[in-house]
């Protein structure tokens, strides 16, 4: 009988230990997943980023393959944290080559040119600031 219970103990000891292994288990996937998601959502927002960036500057080339989108984001993308989102390498002599400065183009110029001539809204926020009356 002393043979019974020292197995029954070790089993139960064995149990306890494979519970805590797969709870383990299901919080690093967990983890693993939720590093994912948080990288996706990454890509998506500096893909975004940079296709608004590039309508409002030069335009966005035609892209048919993830291939050409990532050898177009090489050139967009500067940051070593946003490159990494991408697998894409980050040298410190390659970023100072893609850092380009600002250059108006004629759609830009046009815009802000148009903006000068409208005339301000006429909203609430033109209005001077009075404090509310109070109502009994």
């Amino acid at each position: 009988m002393v043979h019974s219970e020292r197995a029954r103990s070790r089993i139960q000891t064995l149990e306890d230990r494979l519970a805590r292994l797969r709870a383990e288990k299901q919080r690093l996937i967990a983890r693993a997943s939720q590093a994912e998601r948080k990288r996706d959502t990454r890509r998506k927002i500096r893909i975004g980023g940079a296709v608004l960036a590039a309508v409002q500057h030069e335009g966005v080339p035609a892209m048919r393959s993830v291939d050409d989108l990532l050898r177009w984001l090489d050139a967009q993308l500067t940051r070593a944290h946003d490159r990494a989102a991408f697998d894409l390498s980050s040298d410190d002599q390659g970023e100072k080559k893609r850092i380009r400065p600002y250059e108006p183009t004629a759609r830009s110029e046009a815009a802000v040119k148009d903006v000068e001539h409208r005339e301000p809204p006429r909203s609430g926020a033109q209005r001077p600031w009075r404090p509310r009356e109070r109502r009994a």
